[in-house]
């Protein structure tokens, strides 16, 4: 994609080798995250009813791994996540036929996606920024191209960018963080527009 020129074209070279301080992190229970899970939940779900299903999609994985059923979270992670991606790209491909492909409104739908990816790694970027000029430095602006949440592909190519600059920084930890805030806020948002366009 686009993103690795991006970064190189927004931030400088002295500022993407910028190092992060490794902070020792608090381990958390699996109490923690269950409960986290189930109000974050329960929260968004009061606040956006129609939007239920895509939160309790998103939450559910969290509960179920964190809940200790080991043969469910096997079951989901493998058979039931190949099985579903395998029957939508089976019945996609079967039922979309050539004029639709075709049809001029695609293009302008992937011209449309395409800029708002852009407009989300940038604004992240900027975000970075935010970050770094408010830590005084302490943070990679870099680890803003993760807010776009295309997990995890948008964490790995910043840590990328940044280990071609200095192949001693980690930041992966950190955009990792940034990359789930980004799912989370992107489900927030679409919550949002389903409500006020309903």
């Amino acid at each position: 994609g686009g993103y690795p020129f991006l970064i190189k074209a927004l931030v400088p070279h002295r500022l993407r080798a910028c190092p992060m301080p490794f902070e020792k992190m608090r381990p958390i229970s699996a109490g923690e995250k269950l409960l986290f899970a189930v109000v974050t939940c329960v929260v968004l779900c009061l606040l956006f009813p129609v939007a239920a299903p895509l939160f309790l999609g998103l939450f559910i994985g969290v509960a179920v791994r964190e809940g200790g059923l080991t043969h469910f979270a096997d079951l989901l992670s493998s058979t039931f996540l190949y099985g579903a991606t395998f029957f939508l790209g089976l019945v996609l491909g079967v039922l979309c036929e050539a004029n639709t492909l075709l049809d001029p409104m695609v293009l302008k739908l992937l011209l449309l996606g395409i800029f708002a990816l852009t407009i989300s790694a940038i604004g992240g970027l900027i975000g970075g920024y935010i970050l770094y000029f408010a830590t005084g430095g302490k943070y990679n602006p870099v680890i803003g191209i993760a807010a776009v949440s295309c997990v995890p592909t948008t964490s790995k190519v910043a840590q990328k960018m940044v280990s071609d600059a200095r192949p001693d920084v980690l930041i992966m930890p950190h955009a990792l963080g940034v990359n789930i805030s980004g799912v989370i806020t992107s489900a927030i948002f679409a919550a949002a527009f389903v409500t006020l366009l309903r």
